[in-house]
């Protein structure tokens, strides 16, 4: 039994053996099978490529021959690239070549759509006819011409042989005129010497005359100018008595660009505008300029054309209410076509510490693009420029109490300053305090009044955003950057 069950176990494992061998053998040729068929699909996948782009090649230089054909179109730019061909197809690149240089025919008046090869033939036919027509009309006029020569040359010649038959008969007059000019000249030598003799007298008085007119008309022209500036003055004072406005807007907004910080006006060198003048931003909607809300400022940097200017903004407007193309601008110290004049009379003190600030005043009047035409003392007296009707505002400061405690200087000044009000009023000159000329200064700009005396502010006079030039300092992430408060500052507005 033991020996049987041996011959059972080692029978087994001989089967066991071969089974094993047979697998080991199916996994090899299954394994070799696997590996060819890898490299054949390889080998499939990249013939498959090289036959879609070759294919997509050929699509695309068959678009481009049908848009030659017509079916479809090149733009210019496609036909100038054709000039400079760098296709590896040399074909392609002969015909591509051969087509910009074909194209080259049609004048810059034919689109680039219709650039192609059967249009060419209409358009040359169509030139050549032009030309053919052009040309039969130079022949038939130059036949017009050569027939209108021969009648010239014709009426010429008889012309020529009366010329002669004339002349003949005027050397026979003239041999007679001589003899009576040589008799007529005596006489007239002596009228002569009479007429220089009258002459002289005739230049002389002239010159005086000349003299008297010259100076006369200069005095009209000086009293002519002033009479304009007191139209031009009267004008506006009327228009402020007719209305409760006192000023209106001069032109609006065309173009914002870099994230709002330029903008272009309809305002040029035909206005006679100049870099440096500020203007208020109002919204377009905006019908009452007093009650109107300063959005933002800005301030002319360069002239670009009659009417036409660029600016920057100085004065930031909040998020909610950007500047846009039709917003107003303002300024009450400009006008188109004049300066704008201000006079300031007697001592000014603006921040009330006892002291004058007329210099930190002419300043800031100089800031906003106006100029000072004249200063008067506290007395009346004139210390620099003349009270004339060309000065718009004539600005005072505050009058001192008049009551029992007053002194006599007081007293001769606020008379003196009577007067000069009384004076600017007949010339129609605006006669405004202090305090109202700094409201208008903040109404433009919060950044052109600054406090004066002890209450200066280091932080009010900040380093300049950018070095002199054309180029201008990139803000775009300025919003972004300031504190809340700063930007708070940079757009309140303040109504006069």
């Amino acid at each position: 039994m033991v020996a049987r069950d041996d011959s059972v176990i080692r029978g087994s494992l001989i089967a066991c053996l071969i089974f094993l061998v047979l697998s080991l053998c199916l996994n090899f040729f299954l394994w070799r099978h696997n590996d060819t068929v890898t490299a054949k699909e390889e080998s499939t996948s990249a013939s498959l490529e090289n036959v879609k782009t070759e294919v997509a090649r050929l699509d695309q230089q068959a678009t481009r021959l049908k848009a030659m054909l017509g079916v479809g179109s090149f733009t210019q730019e496609q036909i100038d690239m054709m000039k400079e061909n760098v296709s590896d197809d040399p074909d392609m690149k002969t015909i591509e070549t051969q087509y910009a240089r074909d194209m080259s025919y049609f004048d810059d008046g034919v689109e680039a759509s219709q650039r192609n090869y059967p249009y060419l033939p209409q358009y040359l036919a169509k030139a050549l006819r032009g030309r053919n027509a052009t040309l039969a009309d130079s022949k038939a006029r130059e036949e017009t011409i050569r027939a209108e020569k021969d009648s010239k040359v014709a009426d010429a010649e008889a012309l020529t042989t009366a010329a002669v038959s004339a002349r003949k008969k005027a050397e026979s007059e003239k041999a007679t005129l001589d003899r009576e000019y040589a008799a007529d000249r005596e006489s007239m030598n002596l009228e002569k010497e009479k007429v220089v003799d009258s002459r002289n007298k005739i230049e002389k008085e002239f010159n005086n005359f000349k003299s008297t007119a010259s100076t006369r008309y200069t005095n009209l022209s000086n009293e002519k100018e002033a009479l304009k500036g007191t139209i031009s003055t009267q004008k506006s004072e009327l228009n402020r008595l007719r209305s409760d406005q006192f000023e209106t807007t001069q032109g609006e907004v065309r173009y914002v660009a870099r994230g709002g910080n330029i903008t272009t006006i309809n305002l040029g060198s035909a206005d006679e505008l100049r870099p440096g003048v500020t203007f208020g931003v109002i919204d377009g909607d905006e019908t009452r300029l007093r009650d109107a809300k300063v959005k933002a400022t800005i301030q002319v940097t360069q002239i670009q054309g009659p009417h036409l200017a660029q600016a920057r903004v100085v004065a930031f407007p909040e998020i909610k209410d950007p500047i846009i193309p039709g917003d107003k601008i303002f300024s009450p110290f400009w006008a188109p076509g004049r300066v704008v004049k201000i006079a300031l009379a007697g001592n000014i003190d603006v921040n009330g510490d006892g002291r004058p600030d007329n210099e930190a005043l002419k300043g800031q009047i100089r800031a906003a693009g106006a100029v000072i035409a004249a200063e008067l003392t506290a007395s009346g007296a004139t210390s620099s420029g003349k009270l004339d009707a060309t000065i718009r505002f004539l600005v005072i400061g505050e009058e001192s109490d008049a009551g029992g405690a007053a002194n006599d200087d007081t007293l001769a000044a606020i008379a003196a300053m009577s007067k000069v009000k009384t004076k600017a009023k007949e010339l129609g000159l605006t006669v405004i305090p202090a305090w109202k000329l700094q409201n208008y200064l903040k109404t433009l700009n919060d950044t052109v009044t600054t406090p004066l005396g002890s209450a200066t502010r280091g932080e009010d006079f900040p380093p300049e955003p950018y070095a002199s030039g054309n180029r201008l300092r990139n803000t775009g992430a300025e919003i972004y950057n300031k504190p809340a408060k700063r930007m708070q500052e940079g757009n309140k507005v303040l109504a006069p």
